[in-house]
């Protein structure tokens, strides 16, 4: 029985891994992100990468985030992939968080037009320290401006590279007529 493992093997190693290219979709600006090492193009899909969003975008302001890309098929020597996460860095966070006194997380899950569920997470902070009534207040205006904001668009347009900062921007300025806040879109995520 254990010759045989072994001689499995030795014919395993005897077949040299090919290299794929992978390739961002269009919306993502269809960019070749690098290779990916394999015995077949069959054992590729499902696969993730993660690489940092400035490989995407080019900005260095973009180093502290990441993006989780999932390999969904293969035609001859590249791959395709899809997005299914974006993420700020939890080092950023917690830079960002240390002169805060107040600190509230939403997590909203949600599903777009095409039916896709999403589940958005932000991290909302706070200068002075507050009333629970205006933490619920805050709470309920960003659940309620980030489900619109996912049920109006597609997932592929919430998996754009701006989405994060958009989302931020917005938000900021509509929590702005309940309580001044600073606003980091920590996490946006596709999920199953």
């Amino acid at each position: 029985m254990v010759k045989k493992d072994q001689k499995n093997k030795k014919v395993l190693r005897k077949i040299k891994k090919k290299w794929f290219k992978v390739v961002t979709p269009d919306y993502l600006n269809s960019i070749e992100l690098g290779e990916v090492a394999a015995y077949e193009p069959a054992s590729l899909p499902g696969r993730t990468i993660c690489i940092p969003l400035k490989e995407i975008t080019g900005s260095p302001r973009d180093s502290m985030s990441k993006i989780k890309l999932r390999i969904t098929e293969v035609r001859g020597e590249t791959c395709s992939v899809e997005p299914e996460e974006l993420s700020v860095q939890n080092a950023q966070v917690g830079r960002s968080d240390r002169r805060a006194k107040e600190k509230i997380i939403t997590i909203v899950d949600e599903t777009t037009k095409d039916k896709q569920k999403i589940r958005i997470k932000v991290y909302i902070l706070l200068n002075n320290p507050v009333i629970r009534a205006v933490k619920t207040a805050l709470d309920s205006a960003t659940r309620n401006f980030v489900s619109n904001y996912i049920n109006k668009r597609e997932a592929k347009d919430v998996f754009v590279t701006s989405t994060p900062k958009n989302i931020a921007n917005k938000l900021k300025d509509e929590l702005k007529t309940i309580y001044p806040a600073y606003v980091i879109v920590w996490k946006i995520k596709k999920m199953k």
